[in-house]
């Protein structure tokens, strides 16, 4: 038996060594397919999202596009397979983030979860000590942060003097985000540049003086703080775009959608696009100078005007503009048409009232643009959708089909305009994140009637089954850098209505609101068809099919096998392609393009090959086999 196992394995090295010297030959037969990717698993699959056929084993790819799909290994003539070894799935469409501002943010403080002032002070010194030298806390380059949550300090809003508590942060400009983006919490160094006594709000934002100065709220940061904030400069943009789609790809995001960018910085992109920088497709929602106006001389220059669905092989697109209704739950900025339960005092600030939105809104719908407005309260949505049936027509029954107006967050809507957003076919932008990080406060904000009828729907805003209508269901994403840009976190949020840190809800295990639960297929569908979709792309992304872009992710295990949703928070990406490019790799190769074709991919090609054609064994173990059942 020692003979012939021995016999086996010279089989093998001669055979080997032949690969070394000539090209392989799996068959004479089949048609030629130059770059042919397979899972290297004959137990692993590729899902499509495709219903004629939605699992496969491989497939071609050519000039950046799928142009074959195949439920086998096929035998083929001189051709190469990549090997992929993993379960892959279409690319990851995030619908709703801040391109800029995450990178920005890889460069600054993190305070999520810090659970004081002590704690957040801490981290700042910390970040001071490992950028020593940098020049941080200067008038030129102030320290930045993001991620501070009042519902560690008892509800209430910090200020300015418990910055410099610590001496080491007494001479600073400081300037640290909120969790939700919609306040800045400033050092007494930046207040210093301000007029004593501050300004007043503007309509539209807060400037917080109780117990003390140095928050400043939605449309008072854009009118106060802002201004006197240094400006970074081109160089330093591009180095946040670029830090940012690497580690957008780390988790398998193949596109973008940047929820609200000033025409200058798109001029970046644009530059970054024409010389294939961009390692993600981006598409790009316009907002102007002032927010909630129309500005079409600021657009004017645009190269993505002229050509806005998409350049650079669709690697910058243009998503319309973005407006803002009012601010965030957390900060009791969301306007509600009714007061917050926990502070009834207010409810809360609209950024823009309602007889200024449907104008604009109309400006820029005649002008072809579209429209996309952030709604996160009742009152905010129902301005929203007022807006949209001006446009759209008191008759329109689905007839955004043509235009896709979107509501980015969507996140409290009363159930008479639930029905009015499912008539007119308006796409809701959900961040399932959101819901699971709110649901700590969302009670106490809401109360109970309002909280079950009105908030955080998901399920309910897919379109029944076998419904005959354009619209597929919400876009999903994350918001990042609000929420962490894991769109598998985004998943399990919506699957199993869980928090994706903790594991766990209000309602226990459950989740919460269970009603309201996605299916596996749903999430996926969201992250993926559904937000090609609201990019007018649904016939050139979102699965892997003949004709659309080859953009797909590979990960480590079957995200269908456990229903419950449980094991997708611990997905690991393994690889990240976007347009045949590998723009990720998990064990630190290289990115390659399609076609890359040198002797590891040959001898990979050929025991690929062999494995499937062998039941899954490589061949010397199968002929092995054999000869042991002849003793």
């Amino acid at each position: 038996m020692a003979n012939k196992q021995g016999s086996a394995l010279s089989v093998f090295l001669i055979t080997a060594i032949l690969i070394l010297s000539a090209p392989i030959v799996l068959s004479e037969t089949s048609s030629s397919c130059s770059n042919l990717y397979c899972v290297s698993n004959p137990s692993h699959s590729i899902t499509t999202l495709n219903v004629s056929y939605p699992h496969a084993k491989c497939f071609c790819v050519q000039d950046g596009v799928y142009t074959q799909v195949l439920d086998d290994v096929p035998e083929a003539n001189g051709e190469i397979i990549h090997a992929l070894d993993g379960w892959v799935l279409p690319g990851i469409i995030e619908s709703h983030g801040h391109i800029l501002q995450y990178g920005e943010m890889l460069e600054s403080v993190s305070l999520y979860d810090a659970d004081s002032m002590e704690e957040v002070r801490r981290r700042i010194v910390e970040f001071l000590d490992k950028h020593r030298g940098e020049g941080y806390g200067t008038r030129e380059k102030w320290v930045r942060g993001i991620g501070w949550d009042q519902k560690f300090f008892g509800g209430i809003m910090p200020t300015a003097k418990e910055l410099v508590v610590d001496p080491i942060l007494s001479n600073l400009y400081i300037m640290l985000d909120l969790v939700d983006v919609h306040c800045v919490l400033t050092s007494q160094k930046v207040l210093d540049l301000l007029p004593n006594p501050l300004p007043k709000a503007p309509p539209g934002g807060v400037v917080v003086t109780e117990p003390g100065p140095g928050v400043f709220c939605d449309n008072a940061m854009d009118a106060i703080i802002y201004p006197i904030a240094p400006k970074p400069d081109v160089a330093r943009k591009t180095r946040w775009f670029k830090t940012a789609m690497a580690e957008l790809n780390k988790v398998g995001i193949i596109g973008a959608g940047d929820a609200g960018m000033r025409p200058e910085d798109v001029v970046i992109l644009e530059d970054m696009a024409g010389k294939g920088q961009l390692s993600l497709r981006i598409n790009v929602m316009l907002e102007c100078a002032e927010r909630n106006t129309y500005c079409p001389e600021e657009i004017k220059d645009l190269t993505l005007l002229e050509r806005p669905r998409g350049i650079s092989g669709s690697m910058l697109i243009l998503g319309g503009v973005k407006l803002f209704a009012d601010g965030a739950l957390g900060s009791w900025g969301a306007a509600l048409l009714a007061p917050y339960s926990d502070k009834p005092e207010t409810s809360g600030t609209m950024l823009i009232n309602e007889t200024e939105l449907t104008p604009v809104v109309s400006k820029w719908f005649k002008a072809g643009f579209q429209v996309n407005v952030h709604a996160i309260g009742d009152r905010a949505n129902r301005a929203a959708i007022d807006a949209f049936e001006e446009v759209l027509g008191p008759n329109c029954n689905g007839c955004n089909d043509e235009k896709r107006l979107r509501i980015e967050h969507a996140q409290i809507i009363h159930p008479k305009d639930q029905f009015r957003l499912a008539r007119l076919g308006i796409i809701p932008s959900i961040q399932p994140t959101h819901a699971t990080s709110d649901m700590a406060y969302a009670l106490d904000r809401l109360g109970s009637s309002r909280l079950k009828e009105s908030a955080y729907r998901m399920a309910t805003l897919f379109p029944p089954p076998n419904y005959r209508t354009a619209y597929p269901g919400p876009v999903l994403g994350s918001d990042f850098p609000v929420e962490p840009p894991n769109p598998f976190h985004g998943m399990f949020a919506a699957v199993a209505r869980l928090s994706p840190v903790s594991l766990d809800s209000p309602a226990g295990k459950g989740g919460w609101y269970p009603q309201e639960k996605l299916s596996i297929e749903q999430a996926l569908k969201g992250f993926t068809t559904n937000g090609a979709y609201g990019w007018f792309k649904e016939q050139e992304m979102g699965k892997i099919q003949v004709g659309m872009l080859a953009d797909w992710v590979v990960i480590d295990r079957d995200i269908f096998a456990d229903e419950s949703g449980m094991s997708l928070v611990d997905i690991q990406v393994k690889e990240t392609w976007v347009g045949g490019r590998r723009v990720y790799d998990s064990q630190g190769r290289d990115t390659i393009l399609e076609g890359a074709n040198d002797l590891a991919e040959r001898i990979n090609s050929w025991l690929l090959w062999l494995r499937y054609h062998t039941n899954g064994k490589r061949w010397w173990m199968a002929r092995v086999g054999e000869e042991k059942s002849e003793l």
